[in-house]
């Protein structure tokens, strides 16, 4: 049994196909973590969704595309995003806490250690961190490839267990993931880059990465000793195989790892 998580969401899962945040998919995700932490599991959320949710509170502009746009959506989408995971872990008696870095938290010390000091404190009384890229203040050189990349640094960070990547597709395929002839690739050995070449590169509809980078962060995470498990977060109950066993997608082998920051 897993004691300590990072729990990765991505946009696709947290968001309808016309970009705005998909509560019932969000609410799901929510149920399964308080069941997670009724187990007595210690769980860190990385979710994205900013840009969506701010994308919904304020109509489309015309230089959409703009970093200051982003910025902005960042920054009203944050608060419309934590104050819906306020509530739904309210639900739970749970609460949540929001944590905000860039790629230079990870390389200055005294941040990092002030980042880990958080974390340890949020754990040891029971809240669930919600971390997400600082968008409003990141500049290109500070800037996560997407949030997989976020993920992975917080789980060797926190010598978590394993680290759980959730899109909108099944796991790692070796060809297209809607292809006929695809087949899903249930288990990657991190020595093995065989795989390198069958993995689309292809972005999804909603994020910055694609299939490429979730295997490049996986790889890196595993040779921590922290395996990745890729999945399906739109697959009902998807979290719960965490206790059952048979993971429905993609593991990134890794021994685990037991130690504690």
């Amino acid at each position: 049994m897993y004691k300590r998580l990072v729990i990765k969401v991505g946009t696709n899962v947290l968001t309808r196909a016309d970009g705005r945040l998909d509560v019932t998919s969000i609410s799901g995700l929510v149920d399964q973590i308080a069941a997670l932490k009724q187990r007595g599991v210690e769980l860190v959320l990385v979710s994205s969704g900013a840009v969506g949710a701010g994308r919904e509170l304020l109509p489309e502009r015309p230089d959409d595309g703009a970093v200051a746009q982003r910025q902005m959506y960042s920054a009203i989408g944050q608060v419309r995003l934590m104050e819906l995971y306020r509530q739904l872990f309210a639900g739970h008696r749970l609460l949540c806490a929001q944590v905000l870095a860039t790629k230079g938290d990870f390389r200055d010390d005294l941040h990092y250690d002030n980042m880990l000091n958080c974390f340890r404190a949020l754990l040891v009384d029971e809240i669930v961190p919600v971390v997400n890229e600082n968008d409003v203040v990141a500049v290109t050189e500070l800037m996560f490839t997407d949030n997989d990349e976020l993920a992975g640094l917080v789980a060797r960070m926190l010598k978590a267990d394993a680290l759980v990547i959730l899109s909108s597709v099944e796991g790692l395929y070796d060809g297209p993931p809607d292809g006929a002839d695809s087949r899903l690739i249930s288990f990657v050995d991190p020595a093995d880059r065989d795989s390198d070449r069958v993995v689309q590169a292809r972005k999804s509809s909603g994020g910055r990465g694609g299939m490429a980078t979730k295997l490049r962060i996986a790889r890196e995470t595993a040779a921590a000793g922290i395996p990745v498990l890729i999945g399906n977060g739109r697959r009902p109950g998807i979290l719960h195989q965490l206790v059952k066993g048979g993971w429905p997608g993609t593991v990134v082998g890794g021994a685990g790892n037991s130690q504690r920051p």
